[in-house]
């Protein structure tokens, strides 16, 4: 994953937006924003900012104080202002927010692109997690180490924002996982703790570092390991250093932080300890195929729960749905069960298989009409798989009278 990291050239001056005389300046809690003078939300966003900084110091403790570290966030009037701004800054142009960061942290700044607001359908959405997060760590931080930086960024991309209740949420499973457990099974591409604590940029490919981080990351702050849990508290107070900003190089900080954890720990233990984490948590397959084996055993209990587990990272899965109908069907809740094949037959499910299905169900529940329509409807559409069995279920309806 490309990062960005904008040098700071002394005789450059911090240039207005373009229309300057149409900007305005909104400060709110530990934010800045220049944007538009008519535009509209601005108060609505700093809201969502200020909530996601609280996310990411409940984790970090940093000191919370914003006087002096107010973050600066820049809004052009349209995607044209964007590039412009971004190709006098950088030299080229970019798709999606960016965090401009400068020698001296003052200067820094969250360029959005425009019409970023809480009603987008995906705000604040993974890739302005990671800027707005950069944006937090770079105000304590002149180099932090790689592995925090890159292992948070992906950590804080599952963070979102409730409008209505003007509350962060956080989705307990991330897209990571399943690269992360898969690079951790192939001697050639693991990376162990030492690995890990000792790189700084460009020591891996990011493609393999960044998943790792972001395990690694995630292993320390939800493990049930004490000494784990003691040494990321203790690396916040030593990554935040002493006067409230961390003016150290990378290699000095990787190096405080990695001796600080080898002095009480061992890489072979710890890379075991995480192995064990890593392989308790499961991807959406692994949750799926868990709940389908518990179904065909006839363990209803543990197959709902890996199913609605499985459902909790991806609900619009035909497949998933259907399962989840099967069991429904199987506890005799036959209003669920319908339910479930419905949605799954919406969102294209196998017609004739969920017809099937659902023809079932309503028989089970007497509903012997509708039975017969559905049984009907997946004997047109799979001749050759429900002919026979729809005709001999259709001959065994009660005769209506």
């Amino acid at each position: 994953m490309k990062r960005l990291f904008a040098a700071f050239v002394c005789s450059l001056a911090v240039m207005a937006l373009p229309g300057a005389e149409g900007t305005k300046t909104f400060a709110s809690g530990h934010y800045s924003f220049t944007c538009p003078s008519d535009l509209a939300g601005v108060e609505e966003l700093a809201l969502a900012f200020n909530r996601e900084w609280d996310a990411f110091n409940a984790v970090f403790r940093f000191d919370p104080s914003s006087e002096g570290r107010v973050s600066k966030v820049v809004i052009p009037r349209d995607k044209a202002e964007f590039d412009a701004y971004l190709v006098d800054r950088i030299g080229e142009a970019r798709g999606q927010p960016v965090f401009l960061r400068y020698s001296k942290p003052e200067l820094s700044e969250l360029v959005l692109l425009p019409g970023t607001t809480v009603k987008d359908p995906a705000f604040p959405g993974p890739a302005l997690n990671r800027q707005l997060f950069l944006q937090y760590l770079y105000a304590y931080v002149s180099e932090p180490p790689a592995w925090i930086r890159d292992g948070f960024q992906a950590y804080f991309e599952n963070l979102a924002y409730d409008a209505a209740k003007g509350a962060i949420t956080a989705s307990a499973y991330s897209p990571w996982l399943e690269t992360a457990k898969r690079l951790s099974t192939d001697p050639a591409s693991a990376i162990g703790c030492e690995g890990l604590l000792s790189a700084i940029s460009g020591s891996y490919e990011s493609t393999r570092f960044y998943p790792q981080a972001w395990a690694f990351a995630a292993f320390l702050l939800t493990t049930e390991s004490p000494e784990y849990q003691r040494f990321f508290h203790e690396t916040c107070l030593l990554v935040a250093g002493n006067g409230g900003y961390n003016s150290g190089t990378q290699q000095e900080n990787t190096d405080i932080i990695r001796t600080r954890f080898f002095k009480f720990q061992e890489s072979r233990s710890t890379d075991e300890a995480y192995r064990t984490w890593l392989s308790g948590q499961h991807t959406f397959a692994e949750l799926f195929q868990m709940g389908v084996t518990a179904y065909n055993q006839g363990n209803y209990v543990d197959a709902r729960k890996n199913l609605s587990a499985a459902s909790d990272v991806k609900s619009d899965d035909p497949v998933l749905l259907y399962y989840m109908g099967l069991v429904s069907y199987a506890e005799k809740k036959y209003p669920e069960s319908e339910t479930y094949y419905r949605k799954a037959l919406e969102l294209g499910g196998d017609n004739a298989t969920i017809h099937w299905a659902l023809g079932l169900e309503a028989y089970a529940d007497k509903r012997y009409q509708e039975a017969k329509v559905y049984l009907e409807t997946a004997k047109s559409a799979n001749p050759v798989k429900y002919a026979e069995k729809a005709d001999k279920l259709i001959g065994s309806m009660p005769k209506a009278k």
